[in-house]
């Protein structure tokens, strides 16, 4: 699929995190221009003439509107921008809640109603399996994540003929996860069908395949892509 996306101009929100960072280069390897977000310049991906670096604060209401607005025309968006706080729901204030639900869901609507105002052809929104099966205190999280979901039924019906479609990630690894959490790692590898946690490679390539013609027919859907782990029974 070398060059698969020559021309076209794709929105990465959350582009200095893992998945942000190799969706970004993936795109750029694909001919992509591509319109990076982050919360603050980040001068180390800026320097490139197929990439522009754009600030915002995702937690200001209005921030996903002015985004996309300085990204300029854009054919494509990937909502990869999120918060994940851990606190216990008796324990979450609401304040912290609503910055929550403003960065993961808000944010994503106004940035999902100025793309199809701008004429975008396609979103994908980056979810999680937590959305239905959220773990000890990651309730808020997986409430904003489901939050999300919906949108994305709802964006697809109301934003046509522009796609938008969901992406529900599970564990994916990133450099020093098995020292840095092995319970949880040994935990995921030994409940997942398929032995084994993501790598954010496999995640662009399932991004690629929303974004392209191949699922020109496609709208509205969530797909698991989480080794097999929503499948099996959690009792």
């Amino acid at each position: 699929m070398t060059n698969s996306f020559n021309g076209k101009r794709i929105l990465v929100t959350g582009a200095s995190g893992m998945i942000g960072t190799a969706l970004v280069q993936y795109f750029m390897t694909q001919g992509a221009f591509v319109v990076a977000h982050v919360n603050q310049r980040n001068l180390e991906i800026s320097d490139h003439p197929n990439l522009l670096s754009l600030a915002a604060d995702l937690g200001n209401a209005g921030a996903g509107i002015d985004l996309v607005k300085a990204a300029g025309p854009i054919d494509f968006v990937i909502n990869n921008a999120a918060r994940q706080d851990v606190d216990l729901l008796s324990e979450v204030d609401p304040k912290k809640m609503a910055e929550i639900f403003q960065v993961n869901v808000l944010s994503a609507s106004e940035i999902m109603i100025q793309a199809h105002a701008q004429g975008a052809q396609a979103i994908v929104n980056l979810s999680s399996i937590e959305a239905v099966s959220p773990r000890t205190g990651h309730a808020v999280y997986g409430a904003s994540k489901a939050a999300l979901d919906a949108l994305t039924r709802s964006g697809a019906a109301e934003l046509a003929p522009m796609r938008v479609n969901t992406l529900r990630l599970g564990l994916i690894g990133r450099p020093g996860i098995e020292q840095n959490w092995p319970e949880g790692v040994s935990s995921w590898n030994q409940r997942s069908p398929l032995g084994r946690y993501g790598a954010p490679e496999e995640v662009c390539g399932v991004v690629d395949f929303f974004l392209s013609s191949a699922s020109a027919w496609c709208t509205g859907s969530i797909l698991d892509f989480d080794g097999g782990m929503s499948a099996i029974a959690s009792w």
